[in-house]
């Protein structure tokens, strides 16, 4: 009669409530440092945003015979900096994902306003009626630029996955862009004498330009930007 052999068993170690604890204070750390350290790579251009939001940026004028057809009409050198800022939020939601993203852009934008309402108190002695923009303006540019931040991060995590490598990075931009156009103009122009809807129409053909640009750098960064955690794209 054959003696089956041994099999030794081992009890799975149980995780002490201090040991637990630990550990979710542990995760809870890394989390905040990669949240803070994706923060202050977008945090910039937020900033730098709001307090060049005045200054007329006018790279494209040359491009446009008409005086009235140029984007210098419009453009400012913040907004131009602020139709930047759903690149890096495509970046971060491919590495990411896109819920990390909207933490990223929420932290952010609650650092920049803290950053910008300070920054306004310091200067506001010096400063006159006219130096500062309308309420509308602040709303549109604001709000317009916000949503377009997470419609780029959700519109990403929706379509990524695909065999086609740009889909995902396209429609999140451009999906983010259109956003942005069609709150910030109405918004910000309603009720004045100005083409605002032709500038939107302007607006979104530069930014599906920018875009496809945008997917050149992409397309050389999707193997250093390799997804985590089991994402696709």
């Amino acid at each position: 009669m054959d003696i089956p052999a041994a099999v030794e068993q081992r009890r799975p170690i149980k995780e002490t409530p201090l040991e637990r604890l630990g550990r979710a204070a542990g995760d809870f750390a890394v989390a905040l440092f990669r949240l803070a350290l994706l923060s202050a790579l977008l945090l910039p251009i937020l900033i730098f945003a709001f307090f060049s939001v005045d200054l007329p940026f006018r790279g494209f004028d040359q491009y446009f015979g008409a005086m009235r057809a140029k984007p210098g009409n419009w453009l400012s050198l913040g907004f131009f900096a602020m139709a930047l800022a759903p690149f890096l939020v495509i970046f971060v939601s491919r590495r990411f994902g896109g819920e990390e993203a909207a933490r990223v852009v929420t932290a952010s934008w609650t650092v920049a306003a803290i950053a910008a309402f300070a920054g306004v108190s310091y200067l506001a002695p010096v400063l006159e009626a006219g130096d500062m923009p309308s309420v509308a303006f602040v709303v549109a540019f604001v709000g317009s630029s916000m949503i377009a931040q997470f419609a780029a991060a959700g519109v990403y995590d929706i379509t990524r996955g695909s065999e086609r490598w740009w889909r995902a990075p396209f429609f999140a931009a451009l999906a983010a862009y259109v956003a942005q156009a069609f709150l910030y103009f109405p918004v910000a122009y309603w009720g004045s004498n100005a083409p605002w809807l032709n500038w939107l129409v302007q607006y979104v053909a530069l930014a599906a330009l920018g875009t496809s640009v945008f997917l050149g750098v992409y397309r050389a960064l999707m193997r250093p930007l390799k997804p985590r955690g089991g994402w696709g794209g």
